[in-house]
């Protein structure tokens, strides 16, 4: 049994670059509010403190997993379990891997679209391109995009048969 897996995360120097200047920005501010944090009179710095870690936990626990296997074409962003997609074969009208610009198709990367035209996006330009029977369209980005061809071809053939 021939089975895809790949796991992505956001790990771009801009991610981190946004992460760090802004943690650092609001460092500062908090610093001169509190007078060095000598003189926490409020608790206005320190939950905006805590929602900034909160934030940046959040923004490198995110994974996008995706398994490509006979049973069908998985995709879920990890931890949250609601923004998982499951296709089975006999659900999928066509299926390809394509290359792709976040930017001007779908606005950028992440979850992004509205129905009946999603995407599961980290980073890069290829994508496993699924359609329905139904005509949802469905991109979960790819940075193997020859392995996830050669898996999404082998399947394909086989459920075309």
């Amino acid at each position: 049994m021939h089975v895809f897996k790949e796991e992505q995360k956001f790990n771009q120097w801009w991610v981190y670059a946004i992460v760090f200047f802004t943690g650092a920005g609001s460092t500062i501010s908090i610093y001169n509010e509190t007078d060095g944090f000598t003189n926490f009179k409020e608790a206005g710095p320190i939950l905006f403190g805590l929602f900034l870690i909160g934030i940046m936990v959040y923004l490198f626990s995110l994974r996008l997993k995706t398994k490509i296997s006979k049973v069908g074409i998985e995709a879920n962003f990890r931890p949250l379990p609601f923004f998982k997609r499951e296709y089975r074969w006999n659900e999928i009208a066509s299926c390809h891997v394509r290359k792709y610009s976040a930017i001007t198709e779908y606005g950028g990367w992440g979850i992004r679209g509205l129905f009946p035209t999603k995407a599961y996006t980290v980073r890069g330009s290829y994508g496993i391109q699924i359609v329905t029977k139904d005509n949802v369209h469905f991109l979960i980005g790819t940075q193997k995009p020859e392995k996830a061809k050669a898996t999404v071809k082998r399947y394909t053939q086989k459920h075309e048969n």
